[in-house]
């Protein structure tokens, strides 16, 4: 019988001399991102006693990107959808801290926070929604800083989203969502789904899809058909109720809102995980280079974790226990995932037969799995018996 072929996992050791040091070794997660927060689940189910795990973010809740159209067009509530981040790293063993990153120093193995306290760490692993910096976004559209709201963070973004509907309760607004590729459009179908009456444009801050591009062009035809105008083109400024256009027109928009990824912070820039030399603005936000294991390159303590990944938390427990290692998943199951991932927008909103009931309770059974998973059920008090 030929032999059966199982998942290919692929082996490396990790710094030998991390796991005969004799002390609980530091792992410290920088931003909570569903890598993260799996690798805690993990942690819950299996202790690991030769670690001591560190989670720190600005936000004491996260709400998953995946569930972020669902907020928007009040199919769920913010409430129902958000992760409370301190009472699942307290249940799971680890330790909380809630903070801004100041520093980090990859030589003597320390992060710093804005009030001053140091961390140390043995592995290290970076979420991107650490990615916060504005001001490349900013330098390429000037007056999005001062004129527009930003997708990115979305917890900020939700905290600043009931503005707008008040607003819009008050009169019809012009919405312009700027960029953003698939997460954009999806966010544009959101708002048209709580807003029908607003007058909503996607802006793509793109050349128009080629004709072969066959995926793109359903997209955009989705969009059309949801009462949403499509615009390829760039933003040259956004002023207070426009935006100007490179081909010259200008756009009117009562709120325009960047869906573009930002970029890394400044503390990231001048750690020495970054690429040397310039980068081109279309190619932003910058990225620190990885190898298989999702390691920086020449810093093999320190992970870039995606936003889902199920192999960073067999890494990480491996890292500290001397054990192989197991690659990132492959492009095809990141294929596969993203499709899964993205019913919102090839599923869920786009009017076709196809893309109805079932594609919305398959996504409804996921995220309500994922926020089971997540969530620690808040215990109610006991009420004494009443006494006769």
């Amino acid at each position: 019988m030929p032999p059966s072929h199982a998942p290919e996992q692929t082996r490396a050791l990790p710094l030998g001399s991390l796991a005969t040091t004799g002390r609980p070794q530091e792992i410290v997660l920088l931003g909570a991102s569903l890598s993260h927060l799996e690798f805690l689940a993990q942690l819950r189910a299996r202790p690991l006693p030769q670690a001591r795990v560190t989670l720190v973010s600005t936000d004491t809740h996260l709400l998953p990107h995946d569930r972020l159209a669902e907020v928007v067009s009040a199919d769920a509530a913010l409430a129902a959808c958000q992760i409370g981040l301190e009472a699942l790293a307290l249940a799971c063993g680890a330790r909380w801290r809630q903070g801004k990153i100041a520093h980090l120093n990859l030589s003597a193995q320390t992060i710093t926070l804005m009030d001053g306290s140091a961390l140390r760490f043995d592995w290290l692993s970076l979420s991107p929604r650490c990615w916060d910096n504005r001001e490349g976004v900013c330098g390429r559209i000037p007056g999005a800083l001062d004129h527009s709201l930003f997708s990115h963070p979305v917890e900020r973004f939700m905290a600043l989203w009931p503005r707008v509907l008040d607003l819009h309760a008050k009169r019809t607004l012009r919405i312009t969502v700027l960029g953003g590729s698939i997460s954009g459009a999806e966010l544009a179908f959101a708002i048209k789904r709580r807003l029908p009456q607003a007058a909503l444009t996607w802006l793509t801050l793109g050349a128009a899809p080629a004709d072969s591009d066959l995926e793109s062009k359903a997209l955009e035809q989705a969009l059309q058909a949801g009462d949403i105008t499509v615009l390829h083109d760039r933003a040259l400024s956004i002023a207070q109720g426009s935006v100007q256009l490179a081909c010259g027109a200008t756009l009117a928009s009562d709120v325009p809102i960047v869906a573009e990824a930002l970029d890394a912070p400044a503390w990231l820039r001048s750690s020495g995980l970054m690429p040397i030399g310039s980068v081109d603005a279309m190619t932003l936000p910058m990225a620190p280079l990885v190898d298989t294991w999702a390691r920086c390159t020449g810093h093999p303590q320190v992970f870039l974790a995606p936003e889902t990944d199920a192999a960073l938390g067999h890494n990480l427990a491996a890292s500290v226990l001397g054990e192989s290692l197991r690659s990132t998943p492959s492009q095809r199951a990141k294929g596969l995932r993203w499709f899964w991932r993205k019913q919102g927008i090839a599923l869920q909103w786009a009017p076709f037969p196809l893309r109805g009931p079932f594609s919305n309770w398959a996504k409804s059974v996921h995220d309500g799995g994922l926020h089971g998973r997540y969530q620690v059920p808040v215990e109610k008090p006991s009420v004494p018996d009443a006494q006769p």
